[in-house]
């Protein structure tokens, strides 16, 4: 209104609406800067009436906020300028405010408040409460008829209760069980416990004689770090060991945030824990909806996902919810235009046939966003594909020089202080050092038979010389046995592994598409600091060239270790020799084909294997 209680022409109305009116035309107030203006508006209006709000709960604070309302709306001064235009008729009055305060008496709270409050969370699910609430009970409880508890924000504010009151009986102690879990406030930081009477509650206040407990989010993750692998030792000095773990993050990092990395002690246990890293908030991609079935999902090369809808129906729909920063490549997109179409957040719409623009991208901010599907009642088309590359699904721990202190590194996942117990990645991490034991393989390859796998992959793991690499996680192995009918290039009926004095493994693996395969092999009667020398070493290489088809290959001895009791071949002296053969520089897939063959015969047992046995022994001296 207008000082003389008209009402300004830029005014709110409203007989269902607007509840009281105030001044708000030519209001002298500050402005940015510390100085003073004339201003008008709604925005000068609003401060009277909050203020007066203050002022009457000031006055009497045990009132609640619908009381406060009550009492402003029905104190205000009549006008006739305002007669049917709002609720009350009437402008705001701050004397009247007052007077109907003062008819409701003020509180006399206890004079004694409860000692102490304890609360452990004990629900597992993040932002969810669940658990037994402890109340100390007051020294003197001649003037105490009840106990509360009430959630506190962080800046002190009272807010919402928790539970019913708790009758003081003159125990010594008093517990509220919360049945089932509660989602408390946004804002909510802390319990406070208050001691009360019918004429008068104590304070709800992070000051003062209430006590008080913070919450405490018991909340653990509901998956962890998944596909843990180890780069290779970098360091070459015996006794240490250098380089990164690589893992694929949660599925769902909403209840992460952090992974800690310790080390595995040889004897299993936990050992010190070497550091952490952030969640980054990644989820995988999730498909909702009756369309769903028919949408195909799949893994990209590039660590992305992809999906695709063919030739589609009528009335389909689906929503595939995301995590951002990242981007979308549409690959392919046909259909009808404008009522057919994927909707990318709020209002990025991707629709009709785009064949002469394929492939695109659209970029989506950080944060939670769906991709929408759907298509109306009348024309389809040919549909869509699209791959999404969304927040890093991957993490790496970078480790710098350190001593060897465990078997390997372990990777948890947690919330907060909270750890997932039900699971830990785990890597093994040998001493790469030459001469001595290297670190295996970050791939498990399954094996079969008698005598040790040869265990293969396309160059994982640490080679000598060449620098260590992670294998891709996206490759597919395939698994071969010595008598396979379906490898007609092996020998028949001749007896695999414990040939002489190398025993072979019935079981060679090779990654899909690798050019490197990497295998083992044990030789009996040689120690394994002799097998460490320059020319043992340089006679195990020569012996692969009884091979006609491994004779021009690139072998590289990886390691050379004392044989493992799972592992033991008659004889008390042994040495196992991890090996890498790859075809001559340039040779094709075929050559690298020939190359595995040609293991799978070594392993099969045969002439091959034993003109292997017969040169390497010639050349070792060794017994048979």
């Amino acid at each position: 209104t207008t000082w003389l209680g008209a009402v300004s022409t830029f005014s709110n109305t409203g007989m269902n609406t607007v509840h009281v009116a105030a001044p708000g035309s030519d209001i002298f107030s500050t402005v940015p800067g510390g100085g003073y203006r004339s201003l008008s508006g709604t925005s000068m209006a609003t401060p009277h009436v909050t203020g007066m709000a203050a002022l009457v709960w000031m006055y009497r604070p045990q009132l609640s906020m619908h009381q406060v309302k009550e009492i402003v709306v029905g104190s205000v001064r009549k006008l006739s300028s305002l007669e049917g235009k709002i609720i009350s008729g009437g402008l705001i009055n701050a004397k009247n405010a007052l007077e109907a305060a003062w008819a409701f008496a003020p509180p006399q709270p206890p004079a004694h408040a409860p000692l102490a409050l304890e609360f452990e969370d004990m629900d597992p699910h993040i932002a969810v409460y669940g658990g037994t609430v402890t109340i100390t009970a007051a020294a003197d409880e001649s003037d105490i008829e009840y106990y509360r508890i009430y959630f506190v924000s962080g800046a002190g504010f009272q807010l919402q209760g928790l539970g019913e009151p708790i009758p003081a009986t003159g125990a010594s102690e008093y517990t509220l069980k919360v049945n089932g879990s509660f989602v408390p406030s946004t804002y909510a930081r802390y319990l406070v416990a208050v001691s009360g009477r019918a004429i008068g509650e104590l304070p709800a206040q992070l000051q003062g004689s209430a006590p008080r407990v913070a919450l405490k989010d018991y909340g653990r993750p509901i998956s962890g770090a998944r596909a843990l692998r180890w780069t290779g030792d970098a360091d070459r000095r015996l006794g240490f060991v250098q380089g990164s773990l690589v893992f694929d993050r949660a599925r769902n990092e909403a209840s992460v945030t952090n992974y800690n990395v310790y080390w595995r002690m040889a004897d299993g246990s936990r050992g010190p824990m070497l550091g952490s890293i952030d969640g980054a908030g990644f989820r995988e991609p999730t498909c909702t909806g009756t369309t769903c079935p028919l949408i195909n999902g799949s893994r990209t090369a590039a660590g992305g996902f992809r999906f695709e809808r063919g030739a589609y129906a009528e009335s389909e729909e689906a929503t595939i919810s995301i995590f951002g920063p990242g981007h979308v490549n549409v690959l392919r997109f046909d259909t009808e235009e404008v009522y057919d179409g994927l909707k990318i957040g709020s209002d990025e719409v991707v629709s009709g046939n785009l064949a002469g623009s394929v492939p695109f991208v659209k970029k989506f901010p950080e944060g939670p966003l769906n991709i929408v599907w759907a298509s109306d009642e009348s024309m389809q088309g040919g549909g869509w594909s699209i791959e999404i590359f969304d927040a890093s699904p991957t993490a790496e721990f970078k480790i710098n020089a350190t001593a060897l202190l465990g078997s390997g590194f372990e990777v948890v996942a947690a919330y907060g202080q909270n750890e997932l117990k039900s699971h830990v990645a785990f890597v093994r991490v040998m001493d790469n050092v030459p001469g001595h034991a290297s670190e295996p393989m970050a791939a498990v390859v399954p094996t079969t038979g008698r005598g040790l796998a040869a265990s293969s992959s396309n160059g994982g793991g640490a080679a000598e010389p060449a620098k260590a690499t992670a294998p891709s996680k996206q490759g597919k192995g395939r698994l071969h046995t010595g008598h396979e009918e379906s490898e007609p290039w092996l020998p028949r009926g001749v007896t695999t592994g414990n040939y002489g004095r190398v025993h072979w493994s019935e079981s060679v693996f090779r990654r899909e598409g690798g050019s490197v395969v990497r295998s083992s092999f044990v030789v009996q009667g040689l120690a394994p600091e002799v097998a460490s020398q320059p020319a043992t070493r340089a006679e195990l290489v020569r012996a692969f060239a009884t091979s006609q088809t491994l004779k021009d290959a690139i072998v590289r001895l990886v390691s050379i270790a004392a044989v493992g009791d799972s592992e033991a071949v008659q004889g008390s002296v042994a040495a196992k020799i991890v090996f890498e053969v790859e075809g001559p520089s340039g040779a094709s897939t075929a050559a690298s084909d020939r190359v595995e063959s040609a293991l799978i015969s070594l392993a099969a047992g045969g002439r091959a294997t034993a003109r292997f046995d017969a040169a390497l022994g010639a050349a070792l001296a060794l017994s048979p």
